[in-house]
């Protein structure tokens, strides 16, 4: 591939701002270090294929590290060389010289890495990728080399790709550029995010990715508009403008590929059984607990506790008083309770109303609130919730505790029908969530469950990788559509943003004492009993 000899600088046009077209300078690119990142849905990957697609009509040599496909698109309007496993593809991962092909890389079309159908991408991406700075060392020749997903190739904790760090920090001077895109900023290694001087942000809504990108942003605070930006805006900033600017990505002249499935009809048949050895199903119930494997990846919070320090750590009783024999402990198992990080869009403020994002936990296996400031904290009352429509929540906001109401007094507060809000509190009423009494000819009912208050944005905890670990999981039993008609009903304007999981260490310690057998559960992270 011949370098371009005009002097003047090419700029990518990749999308608009309120102000007009906007372009980035090819040169930032092509040998800077330049990071994309947004969370599932943002656009992220495809962004990354309009800047693709400004290269390959620049002339500007590349290679992408492409997880699920997305990119072979190119194929349809530009030259670009697939190397992948699947039929079509122009160079098949066995039967390719890895050595060889760096060598050749800045000489030829630009390099779709198809890694989808690899059982271990590692290997053959390290490899490339060591050729590759070995041959720009040689040859101090523009290239870019573009990750995607990067947090399976340099996370932050666990087996990484060493070279790729190494590129971030010295490709510079040997010409090689380096783009990192990710969903989850916060799971990618921290030293190459760092090294990002150009920046493309989408929305993201886990605290620990927004956390992760504040470095980025001038000032004070991340603006609040990241969490709610539109699929395919991006705050550009860095060293493609001073300050940071949202930007409408441009729509793609090529097909991408990797896109979600969409629906259609389809043939049930009867359901064939599970793998055995990964679930356990409880008889009679829907509940089941999962036992995590040896390669199983999830995000959760290790145990401050080992489990031989138990014995140490539990309230033991004894038989007579301080004299008296102790509870001898008869076995201890680690689980993990699944619990559900929700970040709710709220409004706020008394005379201006503004919406802003917010964030708290859920026990999945209770559906009660619950806090990680010192340890894990149970806060009851949003469980009663779960079940209820949005109208039903509604309904039972507006009735008291401590004293009897009418439905036409809760009709007329939410412009709502008195024959359906009859209807409505009769439901809850044979829920048990509110009581009634007859008082000559009217009716009248009283709430008998707590509420939850508006939710108190939690302090983030930093997430880790359990991988592996020995533990079992208790998973989550809520539905997503559930929680989201309470929160709509509980709160004004209110609706669920992100529904994700994290694992959190539970001890389950059994103790004997003359025959007697009791079970206590101890926080994981923090020793203390827990009452669940």
């Amino acid at each position: 591939m011949t370098q371009n000899q005009d002097d003047s600088p090419r700029l990518l046009g990749i999308g608009t701002t309120k102000n007009g077209p906007f372009s980035v300078d090819a040169n930032l690119i092509a040998t800077g270090r330049t990071c994309v990142l947004g969370s599932s849905g943002s656009g992220k990957s495809y962004t990354v294929g309009v800047l693709c697609e400004e290269l390959c009509r620049n002339g500007i040599p590349f290679a992408i590290i492409d997880n699920e496909g997305e990119h072979t698109g190119l194929k349809e309007k530009y030259e670009a060389i697939w190397v992948g496993e699947e039929e079509g593809c122009d160079l098949s991962w066995d039967a390719i010289d890895l050595q060889d092909l760096a060598k050749q890389a800045p000489d030829v079309a630009p390099l779709i890495l198809d890694v989808s159908d690899l059982n271990d991408p590692r290997e053959k991406v390290s490899s490339f990728v060591k050729a590759l700075y070995d041959t720009l060392t040689e040859r101090r020749t523009p290239y870019l080399l573009v990750v995607e997903e990067a947090d399976k190739f340099v996370p932050q904790y666990g087996e990484r790709i060493p070279i790729i760090p190494e590129i971030a920090r010295r490709g510079r001077k040997r010409g090689l550029g380096l783009m990192i895109c990710s969903q989850r900023p916060s799971l990618v290694d921290k030293n190459v995010l760092s090294q990002c001087g150009n920046q493309l942000v989408g929305r993201l809504i886990i605290r620990n990715d927004l956390q992760s990108v504040a470095q980025f942003f001038p000032g004070k605070g991340l603006p609040k508009e990241l969490t709610a930006l539109r699929a395919g805006e991006f705050f550009a900033m860095g060293g493609f403008c001073a300050l940071p600017v949202v930007v409408q990505i441009r729509k793609r002249t090529t097909k991408p590929g990797g896109g979600t499935p969409t629906l259609a009809k389809r043939v049930m048949r009867a359901y064939a059984g599970a793998a055995r050895g990964t679930e356990e199903w409880s008889e009679g119930t829907a509940s089941r607990t999962l036992v995590l494997q040896e390669h199983d990846r999830r995000l959760g919070l290790p145990p401050s506790i080992k489990p031989e320090d138990i014995p140490a750590v539990v309230k033991r009783q004894r038989s007579l008083g301080i004299l008296g024999s102790k509870e001898a402990v008869t076995s201890v198992e680690l689980e993990y309770r699944s619990l559900i990080q929700l970040a709710v869009r709220i409004r706020r403020g008394f005379l201006k109303k503004r919406f802003e994002t917010v964030y708290f936990f859920l026990d999945g296996g209770t559906g009660k609130r619950v806090s990680l400031n010192r340890g894990l904290d149970v806060k009851p009352g949003f469980e009663n919730l779960l079940g209820l429509t949005t109208l039903q929540v509604e309904v039972l906001k507006e009735t008291r505790p401590d004293y009897d109401t009418s439905a036409f007094d809760v009709a007329s507060r939410l412009g709502e029908a008195k024959s359906t809000v009859t209807k409505v509190l009769n439901t809850l009423n044979e829920k048990k969530l509110v009581r009634t009494i007859e008082v000559g000819k009217k009716r009248l009912y009283r709430r008998l469950v707590n509420l939850p208050g508006k939710p108190e944005e939690f302090v983030p905890r930093e997430l880790d990788l359990l991988d592996p670990v020995k533990g079992r999981i208790i998973p989550a039993k809520m539905r997503e559509q559930d929680v989201r008609e309470a929160v709509k009903g509980l709160w004004d304007g209110a609706d669920v943003f992100s529904f994700d999981t994290m694992l959190y260490p539970v001890f389950k310690v059994d103790l004997l004492l003359r025959r007697r057998h009791r079970q206590v559960l101890l926080d994981g992270r923090s020793g203390k009993e827990l009452v669940i």
